[in-house]
């Protein structure tokens, strides 16, 4: 039976999200964000607008009694809340989930295969969701770890920002694969305090993401890092990355919340420095490399 699906945004994932659910013969509609009342009734809701507007555009319109699934990846600069978070504390909305994964948009849409993660703490939800969106192309796994999912996406948009940083420098595969192994711990301590179960990390969510959006030029968060380090001004960087870099209000984020204030998290707190006060990337470089020795678990 077809489901009628609500895509609130426009943007590339949504996109790539609608045409997924096109082809498994569901009914997929758009609506703008800046909308304020529904067109008509539908059976799910999907969220596929930048992080850092939800609150807001929750706020214009009704709560839906229907399942709300997340497609952004991010943590709200205020609260440091995920996005189901925020729908929780708007809406009241019971039965959330969340949908992430190591999964660029154009490339869906181009039909090239790919794997995701559908989790909510709801296990009826997030087997009716896998069911919905799972096809030859795209294969979708299911968790329970809503808040680690959610924390996964989210955090490694800041590390995203640090393998452009490195890939700029031209400081080799060598590099790079070692600083994405350290910033893989980082993200872990980080995302089990927001909720997270450590092995979720090191899944399509964790892993998966970081692998994907650390090293290439599709990646906005990347291309960032990558045009500071060739010599870019801020300013400039985030006009050629282009759209939403949802790694700069993250790192913002991160740095805010009294949740993370113990937590080891030297690479992003490199990356905080250089965004927001300025910090020499080469002299970051070398604070990281000075650090003291350490067991590797730490």
């Amino acid at each position: 039976m077809a489901v009628k699906v609500c895509l609130l945004g426009e943007g590339r994932w949504g996109r790539a999200a609608g045409e997924i659910l096109s082809e498994n013969g569901h009914e997929p509609f758009f609506v703008h964000h800046q909308e304020t009342r529904w067109p008509g009734p539908f059976d799910l809701l999907c969220l596929a607008i930048p992080v850092q507007h939800i609150r807001e555009t929750l706020r214009r319109l009704t709560a839906p009694a229907v399942p709300v699934v997340s497609l952004g990846k991010g943590l709200e600069i205020r609260t440091g809340f995920r996005v189901t978070q925020i729908v929780r504390e708007v809406w009241g909305t019971g039965a959330l989930a969340a949908l992430s994964g190591p999964n660029f948009a154009a490339e869906i849409l181009r039909g090239l295969p790919a794997a995701t993660v559908v989790a909510s703490e709801n296990e009826d939800l997030a087997a009716w969701l896998q069911r919905l969106f799972h096809n030859r192309r795209f294969r979708v796994y299911r968790s329970s770890d809503l808040a680690g999912v959610e924390a996964g996406g989210a955090l490694k948009n800041v590390y995203a920002i640090a393998g452009g940083l490195c890939a700029g420098l031209e400081l080799g595969e060598n590099a790079l694969a070692s600083l994405l192994t350290r910033c893989l711990a980082e993200m872990t301590r980080l995302g089990v305090r927001l909720g997270g179960r450590p092995e979720t990390f090191a899944g399509l969510s964790g892993l998966g993401d970081l692998i994907l959006t650390a090293r290439s030029r599709q990646s906005r968060n990347f291309l960032l890092g990558l045009y500071l380090a060739q010599g870019a001004s801020l300013k400039e960087a985030l006009a050629m990355a282009g759209s939403v870099v949802e790694g700069m209000p993250t790192s913002a984020s991160v740095q805010e919340n009294p949740l993370f204030a113990d937590v080891k998290k030297p690479v992003a707190d490199e990356v905080y420095k250089i965004l927001f006060e300025g910090k020499d990337i080469r002299r970051s470089l070398l604070d990281l490399l000075e650090r003291e020795a350490a067991p590797e678990g730490r």
